[in-house]
């Protein structure tokens, strides 16, 4: 980095720093989310991580310095890292972290006020992105979430419901990507590994409970609930086209842990023939799960799909690639829609 930047660099943090000089976790904070845009502390982040395992308490204090810190930034850097940081009490597997639900940060408008086409238009982007995703995530697995209740739960439809809302939370992570030459750095690249573990983690459980939930959906199920199955069916397919695609282009980028391309299984086309005969079936049989409860998640899930397609037509990060304007058209591939983890 040009000195006259390594002078602005610590400038801007060490006012900062001065002021946290007595806290050594608020000090630990600012220098994991220092404005340097081409380096990572990586050392002050595993202190912190550190410090929440063996003091469960001292994670309410520590996201209060996160989100003050980001809160008054117009650094995309500063956003970044402080989302990453965040990111990695859920990576850690922090059992604390469950606790935290919505973001006490709202970054879902930042850096609206520039262009997209200056040099920080990109970041900004993936900062907004980025935020999108975490949030949904933080909120989904607050006190212990839907995957812990998924398996508490006798209820099918309940299952059903639970899938389809993790599904969201993958499209929300596919839709984390950086855009441009200027975005090929370690910065970005260490999020996309955040990014690539989230998805291996999360799209193996959704497949893995496919599994598990489709031979309880049969002909005394109703349609409601072979209708949801259909849908999550549906989804897994056209999902395990994009992750393919997506994972092909973080390979591409140089991701360490996309390096690899997961296994695909199929789901059996019997089982899809199945639910949609099911679905058009008309006269159904009485609903088994159709109680209040149920009721209340599916609603929940429509308005959270309702939300991702509001988002896809304010900012698709994934149509913006540059290199999609000048590329071919990518080869048609029989894809398979499951990971076998």
């Amino acid at each position: 980095m040009k000195l006259w930047k390594r002078a602005a660099v610590a400038l801007k943090d060490g006012s900062s720093l001065i002021a946290a000089a007595d806290d050594i976790l608020t000090a630990a904070v600012v220098k994991a989310t220092s404005h340097d845009e081409f380096t990572i502390d990586t050392e002050n982040a595993l202190f912190i991580y550190r410090h929440v395992r063996a003091n469960p308490t001292s994670l309410r204090p520590l996201i209060q310095a996160i989100s003050s810190r980001v809160k008054r930034t117009r650094s995309w850097a500063v956003a970044l890292k402080g989302l990453m940081l965040m990111h990695g009490f859920f990576l850690c597997k922090t059992t604390a972290a469950e606790s935290i639900g919505r973001l006490p940060f709202d970054l879902s408008a930042f850096g609206e006020g520039s262009s997209r086409m200056s040099r920080s238009g990109g970041f900004n982007l993936f900062v907004r992105a980025y935020f999108a995703f975490l949030d949904r995530r933080s909120i989904l697995f607050h006190g212990g979430g839907n995957r812990h209740r998924y398996d508490e739960e006798s209820s099918v439809m309940i299952r059903l419901v639970i899938i389809r809302k993790m599904q969201i939370i993958v499209d929300s992570l596919i839709r984390i990507k950086p855009i441009g030459e200027n975005m090929k750095i370690p910065l970005i690249n260490e999020a996309m590994e955040n990014v690539i573990s989230e998805i291996l983690e999360i799209y193996g459980w959704i497949c893995r409970r496919i599994g598990e939930v489709l031979p309880s959906v049969h002909s005394k199920s109703g349609k409601h609930q072979a209708g949801m199955a259909l849908k999550i069916v549906a989804k897994s397919i056209s999902q395990g086209e994009e992750l393919y695609k997506y994972f092909e282009f973080c390979r591409d980028l140089g991701v360490s842990n996309a390096q690899e391309m997961p296994n695909f299984v199929r789901i059996p086309e019997a089982d899809v023939m199945h639910l949609d005969e099911l679905v058009r079936t008309e006269e159904a049989t009485t609903e088994t799960d159709s109680c209040e409860d149920s009721s209340e998640m599916i609603k929940d899930v429509e308005e959270e799909e309702d939300e991702e397609e509001e988002g896809e037509e304010s900012y698709d990060l994934i149509t913006l690639d540059q290199n999609d304007y000048s590329a071919a058209p990518p080869p048609i591939v029989d894809i398979p829609d499951l990971i076998s983890l």
